[in-house]
């Protein structure tokens, strides 16, 4: 009688010949297909190593202790060392200063003064004092993925027929169970007390179980995060809000200049490796249940640095300056909640 190790072995091996001969029935009717298309691009060298790595470890399975979960096993991905993701820098491009100033004006102005306006009346006029000033905000974006395969006991329920009674699997007999199964608006007192009762009303099930079922299994979860340079998380509004206009690759700060305005640029307090770890704790979902991991891979798909412009022009009205602020992405007078992001 094989023993607990062998016979999982076995088992692995038949599932290994059952995909063997899968591919070679797929490769011998794709054979025909592919004559006349080009050659397809050789796969990618991380999931070739994946799947050897993977091959080796289930030969090996049965080494593994149950009592012992341990967290190794191949990590793949470019999302676990920081140095191996470049981040793309983009800023969004400005409306002009003589737009910024006319909104400033007008957002100076309260309802009077606008219908003395529409009625052609001459009301005192807000002042530019100084010069717009161009400050360019840090917007962090990530996006990508968490795969992981790994391995886990579990018990299977089969049922059975009617008729039958005995099983016997892999030479092994399997005791039957027998379920008894009645309506829940009947009492179970009336049930077990009247037999042609509970016969009627009630019908019998048998299955056995198979347990210490060893399954390969594999998870996966996307995700993706908006944060400012400050470590403010943004919603989906927010982000869509700062980062959906007119977007243009830099390669230098020397590229966020603009005309008739000063300029100031933001530095992000948070670090890429920052940025990344909280893209990490919110992607990474490891099962809750497992034997042990195989793998866990984690790619990072898009990882952007974006230059938000928020125009600040000095605006005063009789005896009382101030400064408005305007989210220069969109034109429009920034609330409280993206004034935040000036600190």
């Amino acid at each position: 009688m094989l023993g607990k190790d062998d016979a999982l072995s076995n088992n692995f091996e038949n599932l290994n010949n059952i995909a063997e001969q899968r591919d070679s029935s797929l490769q011998a009717s794709s054979k025909r297909k592919d004559e006349d298309k080009a050659p397809e691009p050789e796969r990618d060298e991380s999931s070739m190593a994946l799947e050897e790595y993977l091959a080796s470890r289930l030969q090996q399975i049965g080494e593994a202790s149950s009592e012992h979960k341990e967290i190794k096993g191949l990590r793949t991905g470019n999302g676990w060392d920081s140095n191996q993701v470049i981040e793309q820098v983009y800023k969004i491009e400005p409306i002009s200063m003589k737009r910024a100033v006319e909104i400033a004006l007008s957002s100076n102005r309260n309802l009077k003064e606008r219908m003395a306006r529409l009625l052609g009346r001459r009301r005192q006029e807000g002042n530019i004092i100084g010069t717009p000033a161009v400050e360019f905000v840090p917007i962090w974006k990530v996006k990508g993925f968490h795969e992981c395969y790994y391995i886990r006991t579990n018990s299977y329920r089969v049922n059975v027929r009617s008729d039958v009674v005995g099983v016997e699997v892999e030479g092994k007999g399997r005791d039957l169970i027998l379920e008894r199964k009645h309506l829940r608006f009947v009492p179970s007192a009336i049930i077990d007390r009247f037999q042609m009762l509970g016969s009627f009303l009630g019908n019998e099930s048998k299955y056995f179980v198979v347990s210490e079922v060893t399954e390969l299994a594999a998870t996966k979860s996307e995700a993706e995060i908006a944060i400012s340079g400050a470590g403010r998380p943004l919603d989906a509004d927010e982000e869509m809000m700062l980062t959906s206009w007119r977007t243009k690759r830099i390669f230098d700060t020397a590229d966020l200049r603009g005309r008739g305005a000063s300029v100031r640029v933001r530095d992000s307090t948070l670090s890429k490796e920052s940025v990344l770890q909280k893209f990490r704790e919110k992607v990474v979902r490891m099962p809750d249940r497992f034997k042990q991991i195989l793998s866990s891979k984690l790619e990072i798909t898009e990882l952007k640095l974006i230059y938000v412009p928020f125009v600040r022009v000095p605006v005063q009205k009789g005896l009382v300056p101030r400064d408005v602020i305007i989210n220069a992405s969109s034109g429009e007078l920034a609330g409280k909640d993206l004034q935040e992001l000036l600190g």
